[in-house]
């Protein structure tokens, strides 16, 4: 169901600019709308607009400083009051030299961290090289000959290493890694290799300027990168204890300035004159009261009740279990603030619909602890409406029978699926008819709700089409159970066939000609779609015994095998099979259902989701 939303305009001097504000920003319940939409061009012209907050550079200080810190900022905007009186000055300086002193610090500790992942790659190349002992100073004196080390994908190495044979290349396997051969090639110094060795993909490491062997080398890497580490850590606790030092009063002043740059990022919406500024905006009724009584205690600010041109922005509010199927709603649009908000219907038929496709105790009960397990762990309303799928497989799992498949386990509390066919098809064409019956009159609603009268006497899915409908179908059991179409039908069908065709020449746009010709294609589909619609619904009846017939098959697989063990293991991965791929494929089904067969006759989804201000980082 909507919340209902206020629109209003508040005028009011610019010293109660903060106080206004915050209330807004408090709230969470407020909306602005653009002035551009209420007032006219020439005014606006005449207003301006604060483009600069003066609590910006102040309040990035601080983000520093918490970031500096290793800190997560958690302002407490509730305890800021108005009036309230602060050293803007004193809080710039303050927090600008804390800013420079932790920067400096934090610049040093990021060169060491660069310095001590270049130690890092250093340490890796040498722990490759340690088996050879040789002076890395005199390797990289050599004049006569030239060396290149670096590793190579396995894939390419045995290919590398034949193309090398023609060559006076000495070849070294230092080590192997994951998917990759260290290697070390010596070659002449007038020879040229490194086409071969891109073509290969050889990824080259450059050994540094060092003396002594790699196993000298790494003693010494190993002891700087440790240094290094220490003292990283060090300057990463000065930090913490620069930033201790000064928490009383960095939260003292943090929590008044991130409400303060908040409230002046809010005066880019408003517009202002000298002394005054205007603001409006949406809001729910409880904030509106709240604004409103304050206002009124103020001889400085005028509060504005008028509706705006345009529609509210939809707000829905909606409890318990319907909360979580909000999405399938939003997944198809937003309603209107001027039309039924479908949630509660939704959920109610999306559970009928899945239990009475996937209708099993066992299978049911699986799902729904799965779904349940999931939104516990991430709050996911998909998962919401598994669990809470799963519960009505349960229930339909009883009605029918069914617990993992097996029909001899529990007595059905109603019927059996696959022993009942027929009466299970037509009981879903019933489904059917009534669920669009339940489409055309909120259909109904709807049109009376924007008091589109006219176009609701002609509409498919208004008073023509659902008299057209029922028209129909009585008549089509009429005849079914007497062998004769009733006569005197044929003059309603056609008069209300009529009045739905002149629909297209009255409220479509184009030449009479145009209007003739898409009417009459627009008339065949509808009363294609009256029939195809109804009949869409036997899925309900045909996967319910589907559901009973895939298990069937897999205990039938299993009576063949002839092996007790292998038995159980058919059967516990065919009861995996359905509830995973059958599970989901219901799933598709029963929105399939509500999206194309239900909303697509009644629902617009062309609302504006309510998007209040917050505090914003």
């Amino acid at each position: 169901m909507h919340e209902k939303l206020k629109p209003f305009t508040i005028i009011s001097n610019k010293y109660e600019l903060e106080e206004i504000s915050k209330k807004i920003l408090d709230s969470e319940k407020v909306e602005i709308l653009p002035l551009e939409k209420i007032i006219e061009i020439d005014l606006l012209k005449e207003l301006k607009t604060h483009k600069e907050n003066a609590y910006k550079n102040i309040y990035n200080n601080f983000i520093n400083i918490f970031e500096y810190a290793e800190k997560i900022p958690e302002p407490k905007t509730k305890k800021i009051n108005f009036p309230f009186v602060i050293d803007k000055d004193e809080i710039l300086e303050f927090s600008r030299n804390l800013n420079n002193k932790m920067k400096e610090i934090s610049d040093k500790m990021n060169f060491l961290k660069e310095k001590k992942e270049r130690l890092k790659t250093e340490i890796e190349l040498f722990e490759k090289l340690k088996s050879i002992e040789i002076d890395i100073e005199k390797l990289l004196m050599m004049k006569r000959l030239n060396f290149k080390v670096g590793k190579i994908n396995n894939l390419y190495y045995e290919r590398f290493i034949n193309s090398l044979e023609t060559e006076n290349v000495l070849t070294i396997n230092l080590a192997e890694e994951d998917n990759f051969m260290w290697l070390m090639l010596i070659y002449e110094s007038n020879m040229e290799i490194g086409k071969t060795l891109s073509i290969a993909n050889f990824i080259e490491y450059i050994i540094p300027d060092y003396t002594g062997t790699p196993k000298e080398i790494l003693w010494i890497l190993y002891d700087e990168y440790r240094s290094l580490k220490y003292e990283i850590e060090m300057l990463k606790i000065s930090l913490k204890k620069i930033f201790f030092e000064n928490r009383r009063f960095i939260y003292k002043y943090f929590d008044y300035i991130f409400v303060l740059k908040n409230i002046y990022d809010l005066t880019n919406q408003m517009k202002f004159t000298e002394n005054f500024f205007i603001i409006s905006g949406w809001t729910t009724g409880d904030i509106y009261n709240e604004l409103l009584n304050y206002t009124n205690s103020n001889d400085y600010i005028l509060f504005i009740d008028y509706a705006f041109s345009e529609k509210s922005p939809t707000l829905l509010k909606n409890k318990g279990i319907f909360k979580h199927f909000e999405f399938i709603v939003k997944m198809f649009g937003i309603p209107s603030s001027d039309e039924i908000d479908p949630t509660p219907i939704i959920t109610i038929l999306f559970l009928l619909f899945y239990g009475m496709m996937f209708g099993d105790v066992g299978q049911g009960a699986v799902l729904s602890l799965f779904g349940f397990w999931i939104y516990k762990k991430n709050k996911s309303d998909l998962f919401y409406v598994i669990g809470a799928s799963g519960i009505f497989s349960i229930i339909f799992g009883f009605l029918y029978g069914s617990f993992f498949g097996f029909e001899n386990v529990i007595k059905p509390l109603w019927k059996r699926p696959m022993d009942n066919i027929n009466y299970f098809l037509i009981l879903s064409i019933y489904f059917g008819i009534s669920i669009l019956t339940l489409a055309m009159f909120l259909n109904i609603v709807n049109k009376i709700k924007n008091k589109n009268i006219k176009e609701l006497v002609f509409d498919p899915n208004g008073y023509a089409g659902i008299a057209l409908y029922w028209i129909l179908l009585g008549s089509v059991f009429y005849m079914i159970k007497n062998g004769t179409f009733p006569k005197i039908s044929y003059i309603f069908i056609i008069g209300l066939i009529i009045i739905i065709y002149l629909r297209s020449i009255i409220f479509e746009k184009g030449t009479l000609g145009e209007k003739i010709v898409q009417g009459f294609f627009d008339l065949f589909e509808i009363l294609l779609g009256y029939l195809s619609n109804t009949l869409s619904f036997i899925r309900l009846g045909a996967f319910a015994m589907n559901h009973a017939g895939l298990f069937l098959a897999f205990y039938m697989m299993s009576k063949m095998t002839g092996n007790t063990i292998f038995s159980y293991i058919i059967l516990l991965l065919g009861n995996i099979l359905i509830i995973v791929l059958e599970g989901l494929v219901v799933f598709i089904q029963t929105l399939r259902l509500e999206y194309y067969e239900f909303f697509t006759r009644f629902f617009k989804g062309n609302g504006k989701e309510f998007n209040p201000i917050k505090y914003k980082f």
